[in-house]
Protein backbone atom coordinates (compact mmCIF):
# COMPACT_ATOMS: atom_id res chain seq x y z
CA UNK A 1 0.00 0.00 0.00
CA UNK A 2 3.11 2.40 0.74
CA UNK A 3 4.19 1.89 -2.76
CA UNK A 4 0.89 2.82 -4.14
CA UNK A 5 0.35 5.67 -2.44
CA UNK A 6 4.20 7.47 -2.66
CA UNK A 7 3.65 6.53 -6.61
CA UNK A 8 0.61 8.70 -6.10
CA UNK A 9 1.97 11.37 -4.21
CA UNK A 10 4.66 11.81 -7.05
CA UNK A 11 2.26 11.93 -9.64
CA UNK A 12 0.74 14.61 -8.26
CA UNK A 13 4.06 16.51 -7.64
CA UNK A 14 4.46 16.03 -11.88
CA UNK A 15 1.80 17.60 -12.40
CA UNK A 16 2.07 20.73 -10.36
CA UNK A 17 5.28 21.00 -11.69
CA UNK A 18 3.46 20.92 -15.23
CA UNK A 19 1.36 23.80 -13.92
CA UNK A 20 4.54 25.36 -12.36
CA UNK A 21 5.99 25.35 -15.76
CA UNK A 22 3.31 26.65 -17.74
CA UNK A 23 2.97 29.47 -15.08
CA UNK A 24 6.44 30.42 -15.84
CA UNK A 25 6.77 30.40 -19.19
CA UNK A 26 3.26 32.08 -19.18
CA UNK A 27 4.59 35.23 -16.66
CA UNK A 28 7.77 35.27 -19.73
CA UNK A 29 5.95 35.75 -22.27
CA UNK A 30 3.10 37.94 -21.69
CA UNK A 31 1.25 38.25 -17.72
CA UNK A 32 2.91 39.93 -15.19
CA UNK A 33 2.45 39.93 -12.33
CA UNK A 34 0.72 36.46 -12.38
CA UNK A 35 -0.29 34.86 -9.39
CA UNK A 36 -1.04 30.78 -10.70
CA UNK A 37 -3.10 28.41 -8.48
CA UNK A 38 -3.30 24.43 -8.87
CA UNK A 39 -7.42 23.82 -7.84
CA UNK A 40 -9.32 20.32 -8.23
CA UNK A 41 -8.38 16.95 -8.35
CA UNK A 42 -4.73 17.30 -8.25
CA UNK A 43 -4.85 20.04 -5.49
CA UNK A 44 -6.89 17.96 -3.37
CA UNK A 45 -4.61 14.56 -4.18
CA UNK A 46 -8.13 12.40 -5.90
CA UNK A 47 -7.34 13.14 -9.30
CA UNK A 48 -7.61 9.59 -12.02
CA UNK A 49 -6.01 8.59 -15.03
CA UNK A 50 -8.07 11.65 -16.37
CA UNK A 51 -8.16 14.29 -14.47
CA UNK A 52 -6.10 16.96 -15.91
CA UNK A 53 -4.59 20.02 -14.27
CA UNK A 54 -6.77 22.47 -13.74
CA UNK A 55 -4.84 26.31 -12.81
CA UNK A 56 -6.63 29.97 -12.21
CA UNK A 57 -4.70 31.99 -14.07
CA UNK A 58 -4.73 35.75 -11.94
CA UNK A 59 -2.87 38.29 -14.17
CA UNK A 60 -4.09 42.25 -14.34
CA UNK A 61 -3.07 42.29 -18.04
CA UNK A 62 -5.54 39.18 -19.36
CA UNK A 63 -7.30 41.07 -22.58
CA UNK A 64 -10.88 41.73 -21.34
CA UNK A 65 -12.09 40.00 -25.11
CA UNK A 66 -12.64 36.17 -23.88
CA UNK A 67 -11.04 34.64 -27.27
CA UNK A 68 -8.06 36.94 -27.11
CA UNK A 69 -7.82 36.01 -23.32
CA UNK A 70 -8.01 32.07 -24.59
CA UNK A 71 -5.60 32.64 -27.04
CA UNK A 72 -3.12 33.83 -24.61
CA UNK A 73 -3.93 31.10 -21.99
CA UNK A 74 -3.83 28.23 -24.45
CA UNK A 75 -1.06 29.30 -26.53
CA UNK A 76 1.90 27.08 -24.74
CA UNK A 77 -0.28 24.93 -22.92
CA UNK A 78 0.35 21.07 -22.61
CA UNK A 79 -2.67 19.09 -22.95
CA UNK A 80 -3.06 18.34 -19.37
CA UNK A 81 -3.27 21.75 -18.08
CA UNK A 82 -6.79 23.56 -18.83
CA UNK A 83 -6.18 27.11 -17.58
CA UNK A 84 -8.49 29.58 -15.68
CA UNK A 85 -7.73 33.56 -16.39
CA UNK A 86 -9.11 36.16 -14.49
CA UNK A 87 -7.93 39.74 -13.47
CA UNK A 88 -7.02 40.57 -9.72
CA UNK A 89 -10.04 42.76 -9.50
CA UNK A 90 -12.14 39.68 -11.21
CA UNK A 91 -10.80 37.06 -8.94
CA UNK A 92 -11.62 39.48 -6.00
CA UNK A 93 -15.08 40.27 -7.30
CA UNK A 94 -15.81 36.27 -7.55
CA UNK A 95 -14.51 35.79 -4.07
CA UNK A 96 -16.38 37.95 -1.86
CA UNK A 97 -19.45 36.89 -3.84
CA UNK A 98 -18.43 33.36 -3.07
CA UNK A 99 -18.10 31.49 -6.25
CA UNK A 100 -17.27 28.08 -5.56
CA UNK A 101 -13.62 28.08 -7.79
CA UNK A 102 -12.37 31.70 -6.28
CA UNK A 103 -13.13 30.26 -2.67
CA UNK A 104 -11.69 27.00 -3.72
CA UNK A 105 -8.25 28.53 -5.13
CA UNK A 106 -8.01 30.81 -2.10
CA UNK A 107 -8.70 28.85 0.08
CA UNK A 108 -7.40 25.30 -0.18
CA UNK A 109 -5.45 25.84 -3.98
CA UNK A 110 -1.38 24.76 -4.51
CA UNK A 111 -0.09 28.36 -5.62
CA UNK A 112 2.53 27.24 -8.03
CA UNK A 113 3.36 31.16 -8.69
CA UNK A 114 2.93 34.29 -6.70
CA UNK A 115 2.96 37.60 -7.54
CA UNK A 116 4.09 39.88 -4.77
CA UNK A 117 0.80 41.02 -2.59
CA UNK A 118 -1.23 39.25 -4.59
CA UNK A 119 -3.49 38.24 -1.86
CA UNK A 120 -4.09 41.36 -0.47
CA UNK A 121 -5.25 42.61 -3.81
CA UNK A 122 -7.86 40.40 -4.20
CA UNK A 123 -9.21 41.09 -0.50
CA UNK A 124 -13.29 42.60 -1.16
CA UNK A 125 -12.61 46.33 0.05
Amino acid sequence: MEKVLEARRQQQARYIDLARDYARRLEDRLCRPLTAIVIGSVARGDFNLWSDVDVVVIADDLPADPLKRSAILYADVEPAIEPKGYTYGEFARLLAAGHPLAREAAESGIVVREADGWRERIRPH
